[in-house]
């Protein structure tokens, strides 16, 4: 009997041996395969349980990386760029090869003198008129900016999106932690009710309500479990990541005060903003598009070359060479010519016009975000400072109160929630500053630097 124990616990062990190899081999070939990648997302000492926790900065950088949009743009950007230069090359060369034979002429009793069979060789080489080429390659270089241009602007406006998703997901999230906390409160509340109505100084009405205050914080658990799920699912997909993939947000610091001036923030718009960039490209382009069709008057111009008996036309056994040069005139110009030069002028003051509106936009918009920058930082510093001591005092002062009767339930119950609706207003403010200021950077166009603004690289808050 104690054989087959030792046996069987042999037996028990090979067989733990045996799976523990198979998992390391796994493990191994995955890594091999995969890299250090296929664990980036469940190896970050930072996260809970295997979930990762970046910073607003690493998943901007993650999404402008990794985002399918974002890498078509650019795609289509350096596709373009590949064009520029294909302006400037010259027509292809036509090359022509005859052969044949026949008769020439009459002769005796009506009968054809036989030709000799030859061949002719030529070659056609045209030009265009010097000048013209070359606004062709400006209007490439200008339609490659123009792709640059829309490729920043879908990076500034993923930018923003992906900052917005983590504010959102932080919003959410202590959401939840205060609403806990709440339940907390709530059964303590339950508990102390529940020893005075044992001894005849409450009434049952008032634990009637403490267990409704409690069930309804258990409700708004759900709803706030809820807003966490749709958050994260929101940051995967810019992340271009599985959406029940588990990343967590880290918090953000605390705000500092905008140091950049107005009139700073806008000068930087005008050299920064993409969308505004991309209006001044399209203006450059429609300059470029009248001078070329006022090089529409200018004559094209083609070489040509020959070589060949049959370039002779019936002197058999003789070889000719033809050089020459054949010459566009663009003799009914006036007819079309000059309508498209009026149109192209036209194309210009429209785009003109429509870049002056835009930056009058931008400014505008520059305008408004930055008042709402400052507006939330004040807002947080007025809840962090005096909303939030306050009402934490006052409710202390109900709990002691309630707990020595002093004041009745209700007082306590308003004292609990007036206290947990500062703490969530004092955090909403943050998140609204932080909105405010991704908003500002995407109307300026550039990130500002974190000695400006706030840091969002490292949670410290």
């Amino acid at each position: 009997m104690a054989d087959m124990v030792i046996r069987d616990c042999r037996t028990r062990r090979n067989a733990i041996g045996i799976g523990r190899g198979i998992l390391a081999v796994m493990f191994v070939m995955m890594h091999v395969l995969f890299g250090e990648s296929a664990f980036a997302l469940s190896t970050n000492p930072q996260g809970d349980g295997g979930t990762r926790t970046l910073t607003v900065s690493q998943a901007v950088d993650m999404a402008l990386s990794r985002n399918p949009d974002v890498l078509s743009y650019k795609k289509t950007w350096l596709g373009t760029k590949k064009l520029e230069v294909t302006a400037l090359a010259p027509a292809d060369p036509q090359i022509q090869y005859l052969w044949g034979g026949g008769e020439q002429g009459n002769g005796p009793n009506g009968v054809g003198l036989p030709y000799e069979s030859g061949s002719n060789w030529a070659i056609f080489q045209s030009f265009l008129f010097p000048g013209k080429a070359e606004v062709g390659y400006k209007i490439n270089k200008d339609n490659t900016h123009a792709a640059y241009y829309a490729y920043r602007i879908q990076r500034v406006t993923l930018r923003n999106q992906t900052e917005l998703a983590c504010y959102q997901f932080l919003l959410a999230k202590k959401s939840l932690d205060l609403n806990l906390e709440m339940q907390t409160w709530f059964k303590r509340a339950l508990e102390i009710t529940r020893a005075k109505l044992s001894v005849g100084s409450a009434q049952i009405l008032d634990v009637v309500n403490a267990k409704v205050q409690l069930s309804q914080a258990r409700l708004d658990e759900l709803t706030y479990r809820w807003q966490i799920k749709v958050a994260r699912r929101q940051l995967n997909m810019l992340l271009n990541l599985p959406l029940d993939t588990p990343v967590n947000v880290a918090p953000v610091g605390e705000p500092k005060k905008m140091e950049t001036s107005l009139a700073q923030l806008e000068d930087m718009a005008l050299v920064n903003r993409p969308d505004l960039l991309s209006a001044r490209t399209t203006l450059d382009l429609n300059r470029h598009q009248l001078s070329l069709a006022r090089l529409g008057y200018m004559p094209d111009y083609q070489f040509e070359g020959s070589e060949g008996g049959e370039s002779c036309y019936g002197f058999a056994g003789i070889n000719c060479y033809y050089v020459g040069l054949q010459i566009n005139v663009p003799l009914f110009a006036p007819i079309k010519q000059v309508k498209q030069v009026d149109s192209a002028r036209d194309m210009v003051r429209s785009s003109d016009f429509q870049y002056q509106w835009q930056a009058n936009q931008v400014k505008l918009n520059v305008d408004n975000t930055y008042s709402q920058v400052v507006l939330g930082y004040r807002q947080f510093r007025i809840n962090d400072s005096q909303l939030v001591p306050q009402t934490r005092l006052a409710f202390e002062l109900a709990l002691t109160g309630y707990e020595n009767q002093k004041n009745d339930f209700l007082y306590l119950i308003n004292a609990i929630q007036s206290y947990r609706q500062a703490l969530y207003n004092s955090y909403q403010s943050l998140i609204n500053y932080y909105e405010s200021l991704s908003n500002l950077e995407a109307a300026v166009g550039t990130p500002l630097p974190a000695d400006q603004a706030s840091d969002r690289t490292s949670p410290s808050r």
